[in-house]
């Protein structure tokens, strides 16, 4: 994964650490708009997918592609817990989170996403936000589909989150031969 982002001509590198698909997802504590902890697990007893998402602010371009994320993801059928993580929080988030149907907003204020997701700026204009990610976890808990692209004026896309939201929805086997 390349370690360095593009975002209006400005070059911005990533942390070192990453996740990459099949890895086991980790778990991380993060906290809410109240301020309150919170974490995020890997699995659910319920057998439900997690799908993580972060945005280095709430710049316009940034709001439009969450919100047809978000309503994306209020049409999907199946369980699956959703997050939209920033690194820290800010007044305009609280505007964002009522117009959310499906996200939950949190924040990664003990920098556990940033650094084990691999998803934290260490450079740049941007330093110590979160770049554009998502993060797909499969009922068992592992990164089944991750995107993060190397420049953040390019949307995730949509599509392809489609195709893999069916595949790890129908391709769980339970305890497997890694079990």
């Amino acid at each position: 994964m390349d370690s360095n982002i593009l975002y209006k001509d400005e070059s911005l590198e990533l942390c070192e650490d990453f996740i990459d698909i099949g890895y086991m997802a980790e778990n991380i504590e993060v906290s809410d708009l109240k301020g309150e902890s919170k974490e995020i697990r890997r699995s659910h007893p319920d057998k439900s997918m997690t799908l993580l998402i972060s945005f280095p602010s709430t710049s316009e371009s940034f709001v439009n592609e969450i919100l047809k994320i978000d309503e994306l993801m209020d049409h999907i059928q199946v369980p699956i817990h959703c997050y939209l993580i920033f690194a820290k929080e800010d007044e305009s988030q609280v505007v964002l989170k009522n117009r959310l149907k499906k996200f939950e907003l949190v924040f990664d204020a003990e920098e556990e996403f940033g650094s084990m997701y691999g998803t934290k700026l260490v450079s740049g204009s941007l330093e110590g936000e979160l770049t554009k990610s998502l993060f797909l976890i499969s009922k068992d808990g592992a990164v089944f589909y991750l995107e993060m692209p190397s420049n953040l004026e390019k949307e995730l896309d949509l599509d392809r989150l489609r195709v893999e939201l069916n595949k790890a929805y129908t391709s769980y086997t339970g305890v497997g031969c890694h079990g």
